[in-house]
């Protein structure tokens, strides 16, 4: 599991906090803005289709990470009954999300989604220990124990975290807001009375198969499919179009040809979302009239070059650096062309 020293932390351009992962080599967000990449990329292709989810919306965001793109659903999808199965790798990342400075100003929000990680991942992780003091009513050493693991214990900057430097505060808070009887009612009497988020850990390629539900919105969001393939493969890909209801939407920052060629051979719609009139991500459904920007036939012709042979991983279970020697291999042997020859002939 990758650790938080593994991790830089830096202040994007719309004030909220990016993560760059020095172990994989990549970025976890767009540094013109976390919380605005997740609301342009996820979040606002989605406005227009809400008349097919009248009243609940079953959510699979996959890569949670630090959560912005659960707390993005969360803030706009306000009148909505939401439940939202998040699959992340790495249970520090969500230990983090709630206390990380992620522009969104909502103590609220802040509590809601430590009570969902105290529910949902607890009994089977390090918290146990900690919630045992707080069933044992010793205030003083759940103070102790959740500073020294969660908070004392991360080596970033102060800024980085929406508590500042007040963390004792911050910690004297969630007891009485979040732990104390009148918060547990305060959630239960608000819009978050239907709201749930379910945390699964580990990788996604098993961790999917632990989840019940099917889904009406996708959030994938994993790291490039040049740096890690895992998660881009065609066989995976499958697994989420069977957890998929009839008027479903996948949404990726994406726009790979391998990606995409895989979408359309396991009988996807596949489409481009834009930001400023500039393809930024691939749209994909069950349903053609969640295609509002169709690929294009620039787009198709890379996806019949080298460029368009997608990823494998038959058993989900093959290494990143596997899945990419297969793809080479596989496009060494193909009678296609490269995308470079493509390029120079049209």
């Amino acid at each position: 599991m990758e650790q938080l020293k593994d991790i830089d932390f830096e202040i994007t351009s719309d004030g909220s906090v990016g993560l760059y992962s020095k172990t994989v080599g990549d970025i976890f967000h767009s540094k013109t803005g976390a919380l605005k990449e997740a609301n342009e990329k996820f979040i606002n292709p989605l406005l227009r289709f809400l008349s097919y989810f009248p009243n609940k919306i079953n959510i699979l965001d996959i890569c949670y990470g630090i959560g912005y793109n659960t707390k993005a659903a969360i803030e706009t999808f306000k009148d909505f009954d939401l439940t939202i199965d998040a699959l992340e790798y790495n249970k520090n990342f969500i230990y983090l999300s709630p206390f990380i400075n992620d522009g969104i100003e909502n103590d609220d929000l802040k509590y809601f989604i430590i009570s969902q990680i105290f529910n949902s991942i607890s009994e089977n992780t390090d918290i146990g220990d900690i919630l045992q003091e707080i069933t044992n009513k010793n205030y003083d050493n759940f103070i102790s124990a959740f500073t020294r693991r969660f908070i004392e214990s991360l080596d970033i900057n102060e800024d980085v975290l929406s508590c500042g430097e007040d963390k004792q505060s911050l910690l004297h808070n969630i007891y009485y807001e979040y732990i104390s009887k009148s918060m547990k009612s305060y959630l239960k009497s608000n819009y978050y009375k239907n709201k749930s988020i379910n945390y699964f850990l580990g990788d996604a390629r098993k961790s999917i198969f632990q989840t019940n539900n099917l889904y009406d919105v996708i959030f994938l969001d994993a790291f490039s499919p040049q740096k890690d393939a895992t998660l881009w493969t065609i066989d995976f890909l499958s697994v989420l179009k069977m957890k998929m209801k009839p008027n479903s939407i996948l949404l990726s920052y994406s726009k790979s040809a391998p990606f995409r060629s895989a979408l359309l051979q396991l009988g996807f719609f596949v489409g481009k979302t834009f930001i400023d009139n500039i393809d930024m991500g691939t749209v994909a459904s069950n349903n053609s009239n969640f295609i509002l920007k169709k690929l294009d036939n620039n787009d198709f012709n890379v996806i019949e070059t080298r460029s368009g042979i997608p990823y494998r991983d038959i058993n989900l279970s093959l290494p990143s650096s596997s899945i990419i020697i297969n793809r080479s291999i596989e496009g060494a042997a193909s009678d296609r062309i490269s995308r470079t020859q493509f390029q120079k002939i049209y």
